[in-house]
């Protein structure tokens, strides 16, 4: 999984307007604007959305052809794009708030590298800090176990998507026939125990809140949970 191949294409595949200011709702409801970690940040639509609401945003992601695409986006001074590893995020000094949002968390491979990653951002959070982010229901997997298949044009360039569900894994393949030849990727994303989650959240000492796509209270049948924890003072 690079992004390599996909960045090109991934807003044209992606896009959702509607999606990025339900985000950003989400993202005023637990944190006022002000410095902000996001992680994960793609093609830095959420980024460049947080920051003309008067976030100042520290937007990494791990893949530098993501991060070449969003740089290139007219986007306000308040934002800072580098490359980094989600696992091995870093800031000058502590912070207010750590978000990771479009489901980023399910490309960690194990429970363990989920709890890396929360243990990292509860050391990198000020005391009443909040950590963002969501995944993928379990429903999600029952979803995808019979393959779902997208084709289309991109522009001149005819594509293939593919997603497909196998025990804990949904497995996504792209495709681009491009004038320079076939471009591939493939991404592999777990889905984890929502409970599993909470533990390791709480482990870590959070104060942890979980919704079901964006407005349902609590672990329900849907599409993705929203993890919202506060970092105990």
């Amino acid at each position: 999984m690079s992004y390599d191949s996909l960045a090109a294409y991934y807003d044209a595949l992606v896009k959702d307007e509607e999606a990025t200011a339900a985000w950003l709702d989400y993202t005023r409801r637990y944190c006022p604007p002000g410095p902000l970690l996001e992680l994960a940040c793609g093609s830095g639509e959420i980024s460049i959305a947080l920051a003309r609401a008067g976030y100042t945003v520290d937007a990494t992601d791990l893949s530098p052809s993501m991060i070449a695409a969003a740089q290139v986006k007219p986007h306000p001074d308040s934002i800072t794009f580098r490359v980094m590893d989600m696992l091995e995020m870093e800031t000058k000094q502590p912070v207010q708030a750590i978000v990771c949002y479009c489901d980023s968390l399910n490309y960690l491979a194990s429970l363990d590298q989920v709890a890396q990653f929360i243990q990292k951002a509860a050391a990198l959070l000020k005391n009443g800090g909040v950590l963002l982010f969501d995944m993928h229901t379990p429903e999600r997997l029952s979803e995808f176990a019979e393959e779902y298949i997208e084709e289309g044009m991109l522009g001149d360039t005819p594509y293939q998507w593919t997603i497909l569900s196998d025990e804990d894994r949904i497995y996504q393949h792209f495709a681009f026939w491009t004038p320079q030849g076939l471009r591939e990727e493939h991404h592999v994303q777990t889905v984890f125990d929502p409970l599993a989650v909470r533990r390791l959240m709480e482990e870590a000492g959070f104060g942890v809140e979980i919704m079901t796509d964006f407005t349902q209270p609590g672990i329900q049948p849907g599409e993705k949970l929203f993890y919202a924890g506060r970092k105990k003072v």
